[in-house]
Order: C-alpha cells, then structure tokens, then sequence
C-alpha cells in the first residue's frame, strides 16, 4: 500500500491535518521536532527537512501510526481493496507454496514420528489450490466492481466470495485439529516449529481478511 493512501501527498498534508486525524501522529513529529506545535501548518515534507531526517522514514512511520490506531471498519473502500490486494493477497499467495515445502520436508523427515501430522502436506496443497481460484475470481468479479464505490451490480457474486469463505474458514480448521492447534510437540525441529508459527499466522490473516470482506466491505455494497 501507498504512503498517499492513508496519509496523502507529504509535499501536502500537513501536521494538523494528520493530527486532527489521529492524534498519535503528534507523538512521531516530537520525537524529531520537539516544537512542532508551533509547526502544525506545516507539510509533512518540510518537517523531514527540519528534522533532517528521510521524508520515506516518517513517512513510514507516520503510516504505520495511523494504521495501528485507524480502525479497519473506518477505512476507505479503495483503500481497503489496496489493502486487500497488497496486504492480504500478495501475502498469502507468497507464503503457501513456502509452507508446501516446509511441510513436504517435515513429512519426509519426521515420518517415522507419530506426532508427526499425516497428510499435512495435502491439506497445504489443498488449501494453496482453493485459495488461489478464490483471490483470481474475487478480484475479477467482485472486487474490481467495488473501487471508487461504484453502485453494485446486480450480478456481483458477492454471496458465492461469502461461500467460498466458508470453505477456506473449514480449511483452516482441519488444519488447526491436524496441527493441534499450531502446537509443536518437544521433539520438534526448528523447521517444524517454524512451520507452525508461519501456519498459524497465515491462518490469523486469512480469517482477518475474511472478516474484513464479509463484515465490513460487502455490506456496502448489498442493500
């Protein structure tokens, strides 16, 4: 996601407009102008160079700030769907085959181990498989129909994103019950436990990325 998508143009946006949107930015400008109150007309740009620091550092900064105390359920629709996009998306679709290969090799090594999680490597697969047609037809279909929000289509096929969720949400489930819910048994190598704390993240962000389309974006757009 865009620096601009959240905290606008820095040559623009000033102090006080970011101030007045989340008060805790306050707190990153003092860190490197202790005065900035008297510098609130000020562009985000111009402190950088006061401060003589990067603008991209603050910036980042700024953003992450933002983000952190900006509830999801506030945030733009096109701003949601870059975060859905970038975030979420391009996350999951890098991470899987990652987690095919570590579980793969744990399967290979530690077969003779029967804590060992049979068929975890399938259960990866499968859920890499389903996800990838789900992201492809989602984007095309639905969420593309959703920027600038436009008026809904009556065709959009919003209720079969919110099935194909439930399939995912049952996925991950399987998984967490093969997994014993991410927990590594003692004699696990560092590669298992790994694996599990990877597993276990993606499933944190696919069920939050499942929340924010059914409870928060698709309710826009069905009336």
């Amino acid at each position: 996601m865009n620096y601009q998508d959240i905290i606008g143009n820095c040559h623009e946006t000033t102090v006080a407009q970011l101030a007045s949107r989340c008060p805790e930015t306050l707190d990153v400008f003092r860190k490197y102008v202790p005065e900035i109150d008297a510098h609130r007309q000020t562009t985000v740009d111009i402190v950088a160079s006061i401060a003589d620091v990067k603008p991209q550092q603050l910036c980042q900064e700024l953003f992450d700030t933002v983000m952190e105390h900006t509830p999801l359920e506030e945030l733009d629709t096109d701003v949601l769907l870059e975060l859905i996009s970038r975030n979420y998306d391009a996350g999951h679709l890098e991470q899987l085959p990652r987690l095919h290969r570590l579980a793969r090799k744990i399967e290979a090594v530690h077969r003779a181990n029967p804590d060992t999680p049979k068929g975890i490597t399938l259960a990866i697969k499968k859920l890499e498989h389903i996800l990838v047609d789900h992201i492809e037809r989602e984007n095309a279909y639905v969420l593309k129909r959703m920027e600038h929000d436009q008026p809904p289509n009556p065709d959009t096929p919003i209720a079969q994103m919110n099935e194909e969720h439930s399939i995912i949400k049952r996925q991950l489930k399987k998984l967490r019950k093969m997994t014993r819910d991410y927990r590594a048994p003692e004699s696990a190598c560092r590669s298992w436990k790994r694996f599990y704390r990877e597993l276990k993240a993606l499933d944190f962000r696919l069920s939050e990325q499942i929340y924010l389309e059914r409870d928060v974006l698709f309710p826009r757009f069905q009336f």
